[in-house]
């Protein structure tokens, strides 16, 4: 991209979307989310002139998940190239893979990171039509992953079952936390992912941290300045995150 190529994004999202597009020498044309949702006509709007349109769906760091159809929708108007972030897919069931076939401006990216459980390995990839894999292989460094990486990788996609399952148990937990802290009268929103976006104020953080619990939190003046976000971990784990937010939010004395 060149500096006069704006790369379009819904923000918030994924800050790794700004951080790419300037180190390939582009442009960001951000089109502020409503209510921390993709304000989607503008949007749709925009990338009828953008280069290159972002899209993380589910969004990271809100959780919003948007319908097929709006995909669709903005894949046929989008003037260059679609991503589509799909990092949390297995958990949100809703895909664009399918309009690759018909639309090669598509391009669908996903990771091992998540429902597979292998962060640490920094595995991911991405579907393409021809045109577009084939510029993805020319600039693709070698060695891009390691052995070890890949191997864990292919024994993780030949254990499909074992990442459903896990799914399962994730989004289940999901709606207990989400159900537990809405009941401390905290805003939770609605999540198609693996964590919660939660408005607990800037205070509660640094309380949480000196418990050991670590949530990531958002910069002062931001649209999530008073959001903490969680990740839905293990029953054990979510209860110990539910009974420090309790004992924070009750008066002493």
């Amino acid at each position: 991209m060149d500096g006069s190529a704006a790369a379009l994004i819904s923000r918030p999202t994924y800050p790794m979307f700004t951080v790419l597009t300037e180190m390939a020498g582009g442009t960001i044309d951000a089109v502020p989310a409503v209510d921390l949702r993709v304000d989607r006509q503008p949007f749709l709007d925009r990338a009828r002139r953008a280069r290159l349109t972002w899209l993380s769906n589910p969004n990271n760091p809100t959780g919003e998940l948007l319908p097929f159809d709006y995909v669709e929708a903005l894949a046929g108007v989008t003037a260059g190239i679609l991503v589509l972030d799909e990092a949390y897919y297995e958990m949100s069931g809703v895909t664009g893979l399918p309009l690759i076939d018909r639309m090669p401006n598509v391009v669908v990216v996903r990771t091992l990171s998540k429902a597979f459980g292998l962060a640490g390995a920094r595995v991911g990839y991405a579907l393409a039509g021809p045109a577009i894999s084939e510029a993805l292989r020319r600039v693709r460094p070698p060695g891009s992953i390691s052995v070890l990486s890949a191997a864990l990788a292919v024994h993780s996609l030949t254990d499909l079952k074992g990442m459903r399952e896990r799914v399962e148990r994730i989004t289940s937990e999901r709606t207990r936390l989400q159900n537990e802290l809405a009941g401390l009268g905290l805003e939770v929103r609605e999540s198609a992912a693996n964590f919660l976006l939660v408005r607990a104020g800037r205070q509660l953080a640094p309380v949480l941290l000196r418990s050991g619990l670590v949530v990531r939190t958002f910069p002062a003046g931001s649209l999530l300045a008073d959001f903490i976000r969680v990740t839905v971990r293990l029953p054990q784990e979510n209860d110990r995150l539910i009974a420090a937010l309790q004992a924070a939010k009750t008066p002493t004395g």
